[in-house]
């Protein structure tokens, strides 16, 4: 069974204060493998790939996660100025608290309240309207790239890939070869296939 690509990069819809997330390992099996000639066992390549650098190396989904941040900035606007009145409030309430009549106190505190209720309820939606959104706008490109990386693991004989972020995290990868990293001539060979009006970050 084969295990989409997109499972892995999905998370990355999450850059912004809306929703983060980390990627997941991404796996591919060949759709036709190659028949064993007896007790000869799988044989072929296994590489390593850093799926949250394709926020900033494929042009083509680079694009639209800039399309996606900018349709959501007045939300995140929004939500950092209800921040901002929560902390000025939560101040107030810390330094002229002491000194305020009670009820006032009181009032401060209640407001702070309520703030933090509509913060709350205010993140919730922008959140699930974020990933709806998303899906929407980058579902297609991570579809895309999904089917490429098939072809491209098949055509190079790569039997095995692990997201080198998680293998790293969880100690699974001790040591590894430079050129078991495929990251960066995955995304040279997608933006040749797949060109985008916005270029990709150059490689530093």
């Amino acid at each position: 069974m084969r295990i989409p690509l997109a499972l892995a990069i999905s998370a990355l819809l999450s850059i912004v204060a809306l929703a983060q997330a980390t990627p997941q390992p991404p796996r591919s099996t060949p759709q036709n493998p190659p028949a064993s000639g007896g007790g000869g066992g799988a044989q072929g390549k296994i590489a390593f790939i850093n799926t949250a650098a394709f926020r900033v190396g494929i042009g083509e989904f680079k694009t639209k996660l800039e399309t996606l941040n900018k349709e959501f900035e007045p939300q995140n606007k929004e939500l950092e100025g209800i921040q901002k009145q929560l902390e000025e409030l939560k101040n107030k309430v810390e330094t002229e608290g002491p000194k305020a009549q009670p009820s006032v106190r009181d009032g401060w505190i209640e407001q702070g309240t309520q703030l933090e209720k509509t913060l709350k309820r205010k993140t919730e939606d922008y959140h699930s309207l974020f990933q709806r959104r998303g899906q929407e706008l980058v579902g297609p490109v991570m579809e895309s790239i999904n089917k490429f990386f098939d072809q491209y693991c098949q055509q190079r004989n790569i039997v095995m890939a692990l997201e080198r972020q998680v293998a790293e995290s969880s100690n699974l990868l001790v040591w590894m070869a430079p050129v078991a990293d495929i990251t960066e001539d995955f995304m040279n060979e997608y933006n040749k296939a797949h060109p985008s009006s916005t270029p990709a970050a150059p490689k530093k």
